[in-house]
């Protein structure tokens, strides 16, 4: 996989999997579903519930297998985050489309209304 984006996003069938090529530097976190990640040379194994993250810390291969239909993200490589960084992840999660989350209520207010 081709890891020059910021953050990919890949949705994964139960029993599917993605190789990721020196990912050195990079954090692997599941959003939903459960993830089962495993790297070359390295005797660990590690599985991802929802919210869990870990970061790669060799290169060669990055092997994720799915349990479950699942979504990970794949970070850019780990770099200080800065105040723009967090705002950005708080927007995208809470406002857009990908921070639709089901059952939430929405309401509009009028003017004044919600200062109420």
């Amino acid at each position: 996989m081709n890891m020059n984006k910021m953050h990919t996003n890949h949705q994964l069938d139960p029993h599917d999997g993605l190789v990721l090529r020196n990912a050195a530097g990079r954090t692997v976190t599941c959003v939903s579903g459960s993830v089962w990640l495993t790297m070359e040379g390295d005797i660990r194994d590690v599985v991802l519930a929802p919210g869990d993250s870990f970061a790669v810390d060799r290169h060669g291969l990055t092997i994720l297998a799915a349990q479950q239909p699942s979504v990970v993200r794949v970070s850019a490589e780990n770099r200080p985050r800065t105040w723009w960084d967090r705002a950005v992840d708080y927007l995208d999660q809470a406002h857009w489309p990908g921070g639709i989350q089901p059952g939430r209520k929405w309401r509009y207010y009028s003017y004044g209304e919600r200062t109420r």
